[in-house]
Formats: structure tokens, sequence, C-alpha cells
């Protein structure tokens, strides 16, 4: 049985003797039973750290290819002549940018995982004005969505009650800043993306909707996983991480919320954010 132990603990110093004592046999094997329990979870654990690690690589691997090959190319043909063009090279440089920036989103989000996947991540309990806080980000929304044609629509509805709640401003507003970038990615020039936001009880919801493809029913329960790729319908010409929804869950969970997706009757994507009204 202290062989057994010692065994559990890496503890290899030590000789085994020979036993004829149904008991000590009995406490050996449930000793040998938990050392295999342990062993699976380990196992299962060492092989998830691979897979994640996998994924990630592949992950990195795939979405940087496209930015970092475009600005590469653009720059080849810089460099062989075409700045002398005024026009090609204000294009090019334009390009040039925008996948350079496009690179460093995609590294921030690889940062902001590692981040709240910190046993020491916390978030922060502090009043928010439910009016300002939807008015401002609404008018952020707005500006976003025009750039594409987008109609944003955005209504708050209440009870009689406090106009705050309590929770980590940056964090919500990067929730949803993660769940309307996706809507927007997504939803076709002159489209329509709602958010409404009600105050029911103890709780603040959070429900946004658009008009993009939607999501395969199969895929709902995915959705939020660290690197999942959406389906075919809402990934076309559309390189990304799949880490914006994945944060998005981890931020609104430890807030002691959740967070759902699904498709609307009528067609398009609905998110649903709950979150409780919290406290100081």
């Amino acid at each position: 049985m202290t062989a057994a132990k010692n065994i559990q603990h890496n503890n290899l110093d030590f000789s085994l003797s020979v036993t004829q004592d149904a008991k000590e046999l009995s406490q050996l094997l449930h000793a040998f039973e938990e050392m295999r329990k342990e062993l699976k979870q380990s196992l299962a654990k060492q092989w998830q750290l691979e897979e994640d690690r996998k994924d990630m690589t592949a992950a990195i691997a795939h979405d940087l290819r496209t930015p970092l090959t475009i600005i590469h190319g653009h720059t080849e043909i810089l460099v062989e002549g075409s700045k002398k063009d005024p026009e090609r090279l204000s294009r090019y440089l334009h390009t040039i940018y925008t996948n350079t920036q496009r690179s460093i989103q995609l590294l921030n989000q690889l940062q902001e995982v590692s981040v709240i996947e910190n046993p020491g991540f916390a978030v922060k309990s502090e009043p928010i004005n439910i009016n300002t806080f939807v008015h401002e980000k609404a008018n952020e929304f707005q500006l976003l969505c025009q750039k594409k044609e987008i109609t944003f629509v955005s209504s708050l509805s209440k009870t009689e009650g406090p106009n705050q709640f309590y929770g980590d401003p940056q964090r919500i507003s990067q929730v949803l800043d993660n769940i309307i970038t996706n809507c927007i990615r997504y939803t076709p020039e002159r489209g329509e993306i709602v958010w409404n936001i009600v105050i029911h009880h103890n709780e603040v919801i959070f429900e946004i909707h658009d008009t993009d493809p939607g999501f395969t029913l199969s895929n709902k329960e995915q959705l939020f996983k660290k690197f999942y790729r959406e389906d075919a319908s809402r990934t076309s010409g559309h390189g990304n991480l799949g880490l914006g929804l994945y944060i998005a869950h981890s931020i609104v969970k430890n807030h002691g919320g959740s967070i759902t997706a699904d498709n609307k009757e009528t067609g398009g994507a609905l998110f649903k954010i709950v979150l409780p009204m919290g406290k100081e």
C-alpha cells in the first residue's frame, strides 16, 4: 500500500515486498485504481494541450499567411518600379497598411486569450450607467456599419428601477465589439443589424441579430470554442482565428452571465447575452 502511494506521488526510491494480507491487497487495488484515474486525467489534459497547440499553430499559419503574402506581393511590385505611379503607389500602400493591421489584430487576439486564461484573471465590478453606456456604444457601431452601408438599429427597454448595473465596462464593451464585428463581417451590404437591450428584474439582456446567412444548426454548440471556425456559409472569404466568440464567452462567464447563439426564424444570426445587474 505504501509502495502504491509512493508511485502515486512520483517517488520510485523504494523496493517492493510480498504480502499475503487480503486487506492490504484490497487497499492496493484501490490505490492503483486511483492512480489509473489520475493518470488518465493527466494524459487527457496533456492530449488536449497538445491539440490546442496544434490548432493554434495551424490557425496562425493559415490566417497570417494571407495578409503577409499580400504585403509581400505589393511591396515586391513597388520595389520593381510601380512606386513611380502615384495612383498605384497610394492604392498599394493602403493595401499594405490594411493587411498589416489585420496581422496585428490576429496577434492581439492571441495575446488576449493568454490574458483571460491566466488563473489570476478577474473582471472589475464598477457602476455602469445603462443609458450612457448604450448611447456611446450605439454611436460606435453606427459608424462601423455605415462603412458597409449596413443599417444599425438599437433600442433600450427597462421598467422602473436603477439606471446602472455593475461590471467591467471595458470587458463588456469588448464582448459587444466582438459580437457586432462578427455580425458586420457576415452581413451583406444594405443589410441590417439590430441591438436590443432589455433590463428585466436583476438582469441586463443584450440581443443582437442580423441579416447574414446564420449558422448551421449542428455547429451552434461549437461556436464559442477556441479556434472554432464557423461553417462555410459564414466564413467564405473571411479569415479569422476563431477567437472572438471564445473571448466573448470567457468574459461573460467571468461576469456570471451567459451567451448563446441561434438563428432567427426570419433568417440571420441571433446572439443573446445575459448579465446579472451585479453589485459593488
